[in-house]
């Protein structure tokens, strides 16, 4: 073979690689674990809210700033994750995160749960 072909071997070479990992996804992110926010401790999470949320939910998430009431709203784990993660309203997306944020959807949760 001639010096002409070692360009297009190259090429095809780099074509093929990419798109075999382009198909494998080996750097695509795994989806964000909700299991963290079970291991969250509610009375850490307390003092966090206190300190991170009152300002807008109200002292133990029961209302009057501008987020909305959290006591007793029956929020599940999955909807608190969400909304600490992504945002919503005028809240900003990660306030809190790591073991902060688990803490703080725990004691979100526990508020929420309605009484009866």
């Amino acid at each position: 073979m001639g010096r002409g072909w070692r360009p297009i071997l190259v090429g095809v070479a780099v074509v093929l690689g990419t798109y075999a990992l382009a198909k494998a996804h080996p750097f695509e992110p795994s989806a964000p674990s909700t299991s963290s926010a079970a291991t969250g401790d509610a009375t850490r999470g307390a003092v966090v809210f206190e300190r991170e949320c009152s300002g807008c939910h109200g002292p133990a998430g029961t209302g009057g700033g501008v987020g909305p009431t959290l006591a007793e709203a029956g929020l599940d784990t999955a909807t608190v994750t969400t909304a600490v993660e992504q945002g919503r309203g005028v809240m900003p997306a990660g306030l809190v995160s790591g073991q902060e944020e688990a803490d703080v959807v725990a004691y979100v949760v526990s508020i929420s749960t309605p009484s009866d």
